[in-house]
């Protein structure tokens, strides 16, 4: 009787890993080759939409006149033949999706697949991207509006040129490099580190929940948000409007010229201001915030960590 139910129970979680056990990663045993390649006349198409649950993908610029996807990787036999790389027009909209019809299985079945897409060269109205699980990679891409909204992984975006950019992440970091949003930037992670490298902007907006934010040679106005994490800041002029924010971080505001005209306004619940340049105005307000004034003092720079210090100096 005791050998029935230990029958049963290995069946039973069998059964549950059949249903719940379709899983991403880098295995060989039992698997197969997935390479499958789309591709459709650029002529007309000026939003793409590419939507993928759990992989990764990679969006380059293409030497055609051609959009290219190729889905490739490995996986299990039984859901190689489920997995189906599609690309539909509909008008000047362009879907780039995967089916993905497994269903309830016995056993386990494993896949890890990457996209990568290939774009002409030229300025598209909206790219957006929507996946559940997996890393990203944008690069050298021209949109009016650029977009990403993703439940996991880390993100790359590169050398982007766009009037908006939004990049939304649950959890993972994300490193923006070279961009160019004419009007705004919008990087946000649930958790997870942001970093940029370059960015030019009418006014840049980056928040995480826990994670480091770091923006060097960024020239917008800023507004930073960190929940539990530092924010640091190396410009080469303190010029725009600065709005920073932490729970529990340090924030550093580093410049390669003593500022000209700002005005850097701390307050904290337990934190200390040490600030490196000689020709600021210390002062104390009525509301025991402290105080740095350089030349007019027309900058506004607020900073506000809950408990954290403030560092002004050279960079």
């Amino acid at each position: 009787m005791r050998n029935w139910v230990v029958i049963a129970l290995i069946l039973v979680v069998v059964g549950l890993i059949g249903a719940f056990g379709t899983f991403r990663g880098d295995f060989s045993f039992g698997t197969e080759k997935i390479d499958q390649q789309q591709w459709m006349a650029v002529d007309g198409v000026s939003d793409i939409i590419v939507k993928s649950g759990s992989m990764d993908v990679t969006i380059v610029p293409g030497s055609e006149q051609k959009i290219k996807a190729k889905l490739s990787g490995r996986a299990s036999r039984k859901y190689r033949d489920k997995l189906k790389l599609t690309l539909e027009r509909k008008g000047d909209q362009l879907n780039v999706s995967l089916e993905d019809n497994v269903g309830f299985t016995i056993g386990l079945n494993f896949r890890s697949v990457d996209l990568t897409l290939e774009l002409p060269q030229q300025m598209y109205r909206k790219l957006v991207l929507d996946t559940g699980s997996g890393d990203a990679e944008l690069k050298q891409i021209q949109a009016d509006r650029i977009e990403l909204d993703m439940g996991s992984g880390d993100v790359s975006l590169q050398q982007l040129t766009a009037t908006t950019v939004s990049a939304d992440i649950g959890s993972g970091d994300l490193h923006a490099t070279d961009i160019t949003a004419n009007e705004s930037a919008e990087l946000k992670a649930g958790s997870g580190d942001i970093t940029v490298d370059g960015l030019k902007s009418k006014q840049l907006t980056a928040k995480t929940g826990s994670g480091d934010i770091a923006l060097n040679d960024v020239d917008a106005a800023i507004k930073g948000e960190a929940r539990s994490g530092d924010i640091d800041l190396a410009l080469d002029a303190l010029n725009q409007t600065v709005d920073l924010e932490t729970g529990s971080g340090d924030v550093s505001i580093m410049t390669r010229e003593e500022p000209q005209d700002a005005h850097i306004t701390y307050s904290s619940g337990s934190g200390d201001l040490d600030n490196d340049w000689d020709g600021a105005q210390k002062m104390t307000d009525e509301d025991e915030r402290d105080n740095l004034v350089f030349g007019s003092g027309s900058i506004p720079v607020h900073v506000h960590t809950g408990s954290g210090n403030l560092d002004v100096g050279a960079r």
